[in-house]
């Protein structure tokens, strides 16, 4: 296993981490469901899913 500094190993570290970004990304989900709303394209219905993916990375991309 890589340690990242002498003696101490890096999987704990790389584990905070990964739980990190992916809490960043869960809050900006639920904050995109509970008040942006993706918009409904009565035509277009699978574009809710691409819409919804892009209010969610943009929102993190602001975050970070």
């Amino acid at each position: 296993m890589i340690q990242l500094v002498k003696g101490l190993p890096s999987g704990p570290f790389a584990l905070f981490f990964i739980a990190e970004y992916t809490n960043i990304i869960l809050k900006n989900a639920l904050t995109t469901i509970i008040f942006l709303g993706p918009l409904h394209y009565i035509n277009l219905p699978e574009l809710y899913s691409t819409n919804f993916m892009t209010e969610t990375l943009l929102l993190s991309s602001i975050f970070l």
